[in-house]
């Protein structure tokens, strides 16, 4: 339980305590490829994923690699924290972190799992965690993406299930009831089978987009009860996953409201389109 905990807060601190960026600072995301930041630049953020992280000038926030490595030079100044699952952090002497330095690698990983199988740690229910905690840092990561690269479907979703939830509910029930008998009718045909699997990428987007779209409904909810609506629109997003992955562990009643949720985003999705149609 005490693993789970600090692994929880790590990435609550990491992810959920910058600030939004500013015009002359932006944040900066990259897939798959290497980024510097050069000596005399000054970002506010920085997130590569498969790729590695080199930091020669100043970094406002936090410094996240998934997938790679994070060098740090001696002229390196981070203000916020250092994050890196998969690889390895390497600091140079004059390197300046104000905020926490944490690594997660492979080695890490697997002293983990040999820990969850011995009596140690309570056997399965430490695997099944682990479990439960990849998932969720998979959906915080493709959050982050998604808010990052198409923020306007998001909130288009998010404004039909605010404005008409009973609508989106009947849409979700439907868009789930129609699932298996069109794979079915497809699976006639011999173009239709080749087309089974489009379908189940198609439901997979709306249903992530949707579950997304609600995770910022909910951290916006949090944020008008503690009266701080000038949040971005990440941090509600971030939030709000944080919030329905804490609800998801409550016995009984958790997994249901997150089908509720998943059921709610895709009838959203599919009323609007992907998030194409505002006029509903």
């Amino acid at each position: 339980m005490k693993k789970k905990t600090v692994l929880f807060l790590v990435l609550v601190i990491i992810f959920c305590s910058g600030a939004t960026a500013g015009a002359e600072s932006p944040s900066v995301v990259k897939i798959g490829s290497d980024l510097t930041v050069e000596e005399g630049t000054k970002v506010h953020n920085v997130l590569v994923m498969g790729g590695q992280i080199t930091v020669e000038g100043t970094v406002e926030n936090y410094v996240t690699a998934i997938g790679g490595s994070v060098v740090l030079a001696n002229t390196a100044v981070v203000g916020g924290n250092v994050f890196c699952l998969g690889g390895i952090i390497v600091r140079g002497r004059g390197a300046e972190v104000r905020g926490s330095v944490t690594e997660i690698n492979s080695n890490d990983i697997s002293q983990a799992v040999t820990n969850a199988l011995s009596e140690e740690w309570e056997g399965w229910s430490w695997i099944f965690a682990v479990i439960s905690m990849s998932i969720f840092l998979g959906l915080l990561i493709i959050t982050i993406v998604t808010v990052l690269l198409i923020p306007k479907p998001v909130r288009l979703v998010s404004a039909a299930i605010k404005e008409k939830p009973f609508k989106v509910t009947m849409w979700g029930l439907g868009g789930l009831v129609l699932i298996v008998p069109l794979a079915v009718l497809l699976a006639i045909s011999v173009v239709g089978i080749v087309l089974i699997p489009l379908e189940m990428t198609i439901v997979l987007c709306a249903v992530l987009i949707g579950f997304i779209s609600v995770s910022q409904l909910v951290g916006r909810k949090l944020f008008e009860v503690l009266k701080r609506n000038d949040q971005s629109m990440m941090r509600e997003s971030i939030w709000g996953l944080i919030i329905l992955w804490l609800i998801g562990w409550i016995p009984y009643v958790g997994w249901m409201i997150k089908v509720c949720a998943i059921v709610i985003g895709l009838g959203a999705v599919l009323l609007t389109r992907f998030g194409t149609n505002q006029h509903i």
